[in-house]
C-alpha cells in the first residue's frame, strides 16, 4: 500500500497526505517573500514532504506524489501564466530531485473525476463539498479562507492519484 501526496502548487496551495489507512494530513505549503517577490521555499517544501512519509513511516518507493500542472489560460495573463509555470516545475525539479515517483495532472483532469455526480460551476465550492463528504473529520485548525481552498484542492488530487495510479 502506498501514500499518496497531492500539491495544489499555487502561493495558496498545500500539500496532502493520504496514508495507506486511509488517515489524512494537510499543511498549505511554504512560501518565501523576499522583498516585493514570492517564491515556493525549496527546503520547507522539501521538508513538508518528507515529514508525511516519515509521520506514516512510509520509504520513498511506498509513495506517489501529484502535482497541479496548470495549462496556459489567456484568463491568467502574462504574470499569472509565468507563476504557474514556475510553481509546476518547482514541484518537478523538486520531487525529482527528491527521487519521488511522481506524475503532474491538469486540474480539468482531476476535477473531472473528483467533481463526478456534483452539480455547480464553482469548482472550490464543489471541492469543499466532496471533501467534507470523503472525510467528515477533517480539521482545517486555523487556516485561512484561502488556505482552506488550496487544501481541499490538494486533498483531492492525492484521491485522484490514488485511484488512478496504484
Amino acid at each position: 500500500m502506498k501514500l499518496y501526496i497531492g500539491i495544489d502548487n499555487g502561493y495558496t496551495g498545500a500539500v496532502a497526505a493520504i496514508a495507506p489507512d486511509g488517515n489524512l494530513t494537510h499543511r498549505p505549503v511554504a512560501v518565501e517573500e523576499l522583498g516585493n517577490d514570492r517564491f515556493l521555499d525549496v527546503r520547507a517544501n522539501l521538508a513538508i514532504v518528507e515529514d508525511f512519509l516519515a509521520t506514516f513511516g512510509v520509504a520513498k518507493g511506498e509513495a506517489f506524489v501529484a502535482y497541479e500542472q496548470s495549462r496556459k489560460n489567456p484568463r491568467f495573463g502574462a504574470i499569472g501564466n509565468f507563476i504557474n509555470g514556475k510553481n509546476g516545475e518547482f514541484w518537478r525539479v523538486l520531487l525529482a530531485m527528491g527521487q519521488l515517483p511522481h506524475c503532474s495532472v491538469n486540474p480539468q483532469t482531476w476535477q473531472r473525476q473528483m467533481f463526478a455526480g456534483v452539480r455547480g460551476l464553482d469548482t472550490k465550492a464543489m471541492a469543499a463539498l466532496v471533501v467534507r463528504q470523503r472525510f467528515p473529520a477533517i480539521d482545517y485548525g486555523d487556516y485561512t479562507a484561502e488556505e482552506r481552498r488550496g487544501v481541499n484542492d490538494a486533498i483531492l488530487i492525492a484521491l485522484w492519484a490514488r485511484e488512478n495510479n496504484k
